[in-house]
């Protein structure tokens, strides 16, 4: 009689904790929605939006084929298929409209937060604590990279299998069933599959054990032996992979105490600006030189670092949660605090999206402390404590819904970076936007001042020698080209491009050469093949020309001018049949004058 009288008193408080769950998440979502809604009309930026949609062949088919060659390509320097088939699925039913890859991006964040609700429920046992992690993870200006920038899917689609995983986990602790067990196996492959900087996910594991207070003996290292193994496979594709497709200065070209101390700065960066989130950007340059205010900065930076350090070392007996939250932060954020340099940016607020967790979740619990009146006593103080809190949530809110118009286009996105932090790369992507605009004048004067910021930074030089080209002076075009190769001589784009200057030259040999260096640096450069194979096909080697023209279509499937062009060489050795086949195939693909030729063929 006691047990049933028990049940049934339990019952209106299970309903009224699910109805408060749900009432919360409502409010999560809605929030969220509300916040980041307007990069639903931002468009895609030329910062890396082409090398992973606009431009890329291998997701502009739906085919078997296609989901092999993303399983077994790397993109913009990084290994990410699963991130991949997401825009192919994309591509397939709404071609390049971007308000669909924004309403994705969009939508995995707002469940992201849901789970992060879930997943600080389950380890703290408040929802009061989950709904303030929640929505701080929500709507923090930090947040605006990750979620605003189309080719960063891999943050938002990676952290949904990370977070889902650490969920199924702790089931696996509260139930011991091994298909959770399996299902979070799966999650971590998943998300690593996504991005393979979820690697720190099994010491999070063992950081879950310690705050539930579970042995850390050979029996529960031995369970998580086939995570490590996961995430050290990837762990190796990564450091592989980041080399990167373009010219990166060595690491070994930093002074002694920049390489030193730019982890430290990177960890005190992402803390202090998740309280004081101003001055933000899209890129933070590393410092070429350091002047004496940056000096300052790296050393107090370590210090601060290791001071914080030392203090959560001393009260490590005193709250398993504060050296959980701080052990999080520092595990997770790991991989990306430029111990191994990696870009050419000192830190990046995209990296904060799951380590900031660590930092909400011993904010949450302080916060749900004092206000238990163990340190803060009256009702009128608490109050004024709750006030702050809701006037910060709502102040990042509005923040980030200003922020997300800066990612509205490539113009004002390199323009607020160049207000901040007048660089190269700043200078070079907003002159690339202005040539997208056919306004080379002011693209000229970008890339001319990204030349004095940094007199070797071979992509200016490549850029610059385009927009000559565009003007018609192919000389001052081989010039610049000559110039980005000189500093970085494995440029396979600008000797593609040199070669093309010298084409409309009429010089076809030191075009061929030019077109045969980009090939041998980059087998997978379409253009390149293309290119060549127009320059043999002018020399009368028809037979050559179709063989690399085939290469470039076995490379992108989609190249409409490499099917026209082979139709031309196969109508010049009287192969009518292949040649209006080629045609009709590059007509398909939009190409009018293909139309127009095949209209006119026999």
């Amino acid at each position: 009689m006691s047990n049933q009288n028990l049940n049934g008193g339990n019952q209106p408080s299970a309903k009224k904790n699910v109805f408060r769950a749900l009432f919360y998440c409502g409010i999560i979502a809605g929030i969220t929605f509300f916040a980041f809604s307007p990069t639903l009309r931002n468009g895609f930026t030329n910062w890396d939006d082409e090398g992973y949609v606009v431009e890329n062949p291998d997701i502009k088919g739906c085919t078997l084929h296609h989901a092999g060659k993303v399983f077994s390509s790397i993109y913009v320097g990084n290994y990410q298929p699963l991130t991949m088939l997401s825009y192919m699925g994309e591509f397939r039913f709404f071609q390049l409209n971007p308000v669909v890859y924004h309403c994705t991006n969009l939508l995995l964040h707002i469940v992201n937060c849901l789970l992060v609700f879930a997943l600080m429920y389950g380890l703290s046992g408040k929802q009061s604590t989950g709904l303030l992690v929640a929505l701080l993870f929500a709507v923090h200006p930090l947040r605006v990279e990750s979620v605003a920038w189309i080719a960063e899917r891999k943050d938002v689609l990676s952290a949904f299998f990370y977070f889902l995983s650490l969920l199924l986990y702790l089931s696996y602790l509260k139930k011991k069933g091994r298909k959770y067990y399996g299902f979070c196996l799966l999650s971590l492959a998943l998300s690593l599959l996504s991005k393979p900087l979820a690697v720190s996910q099994p010491f999070v594991l063992l950081l879950i054990d310690y705050l539930n207070n579970r042995t850390i003996d050979k029996k529960n290292l031995l369970e998580k032996v086939p995570f490590f193994a996961i995430a050290a496979l990837f762990a190796g594709i990564t450091i592989l992979t980041q080399k990167g497709p373009g010219p990166i200065p060595e690491y070994s070209s930093l002074s002694p105490i920049t390489r030193v101390c730019a982890p430290f700065y990177g960890m005190v960066f992402y803390v202090v600006k998740s309280i004081i989130p101003l001055h933000l950007s899209a890129f933070y340059p590393f410092p070429a030189r350091l002047d004496e205010s940056m000096n300052m900065m790296l050393l107090a930076s370590f210090f601060l670092a290791v001071g914080a350090a030392a203090a959560i070392y001393y009260h490590r007996g005193r709250s398993r949660k504060l050296v959980f939250g701080s052990l999080f932060f520092l595990i997770t954020a790991l991989p990306m605090l430029q111990i191994v340099r990696v870009g050419d940016a000192i830190v990046a607020e995209r990296y904060t999206y799951i380590p900031m967790l660590g930092v909400y979740y011993i904010f949450a619990e302080l916060y749900g402390y004092l206000l238990g009146g163990k340190l803060l006593d009256g009702k009128a103080i608490q109050g004024l404590l709750s006030a702050g809190v809701g006037m910060s949530l709502i102040i990042f809110t509005c923040m980030t819904h200003q922020r997300c118009g800066v990612w509205k286009d490539s113009l004002k996105l390199w323009g607020d970076v160049i207000n901040k932090f007048p660089c190269a790369v700043a200078y070079t992507h907003r002159g690339l936007a202005y040539s997208v605009a056919h306004d080379n004048d002011r693209a000229i004067q970008d890339y001319a001042r990204a030349i004095t910021l940094d007199s070797t930074y071979a992509p200016a030089y490549n850029d610059l020698g385009v927009a000559y080209k565009d003007k018609g002076d192919f000389d001052r075009a081989i010039e610049e080209y000559t110039q980005a190769i000189r500093f970085y001589p494995r440029y396979a784009r600008a000797y593609g491009n040199r070669g093309i200057a010298y084409k409309d030259k009429g010089d076809i040999v030191r075009a061929i050469e030019d077109y045969s260096r980009a090939i041998a640096l980059n087998p997978g450069f379409a253009a390149a093949y293309n290119n060549r194979g127009v320059a043999y096909n002018g020399r009368g080697d028809h037979d050559r020309a179709i063989k690399d023209l085939t290469q470039a279509i076995m490379i992108n499937p989609e190249y409409a001018m490499a099917y026209y062009n082979r139709g031309l060489a196969y109508k010049a050795k009287a192969d009518n049949g292949r040649a209006r086949a080629d045609f009709s195939k590059a007509c398909d693909r939009g190409l009018d004058i293909a139309c127009k030729l095949l209209l006119h063929s026999t």
